[in-house]
């Protein structure tokens, strides 16, 4: 087992092609505020507070993004965080329908893109 690192276009005014640490443990796409900036991103009227691995909360910016990743597009919130590597977290993983492989290192298809709507 190991690590899934996935390629991600995220478009805000520009796009950026982004490579990512993919955290089912994550609910967001995390980005470093330099990322976000360039970009262009829509932010959002919302923050929220983060738990990290070690247990320390944070306050972060969220903003709006297109996404996208394996041939696959979708929204999705970014949250803003100065991280050394960019995340790919579960809500993002959801609206296109995909799933890491740990075995493999890839993500894999699982539903539909855009999500299901049950």
């Amino acid at each position: 087992m190991g690590y899934t690192y996935v390629d991600l276009v995220l478009r805000g005014k520009v796009s950026k092609n982004v490579r990512a640490l993919v955290d089912t443990g994550s609910a967001y796409i995390v980005v470093d505020s330099k990322t976000i900036s360039e970009i262009g991103l829509l932010q959002t009227p919302f923050d929220v507070e983060l738990t990290l691995a070690d247990r320390r909360k944070v306050k972060a910016k969220l903003y709006l993004a297109e996404v996208e990743a394996e041939g696959r597009r979708g929204p999705a919130f970014v949250a803003e965080l100065d991280v050394p590597t960019p995340i790919m977290g579960a809500h993002a993983l959801e609206t296109l329908g995909l799933k890491p492989n740990p075995l493999t290192g890839r993500l894999e298809v699982v539903g539909p893109e855009g999500g299901y709507l049950l």
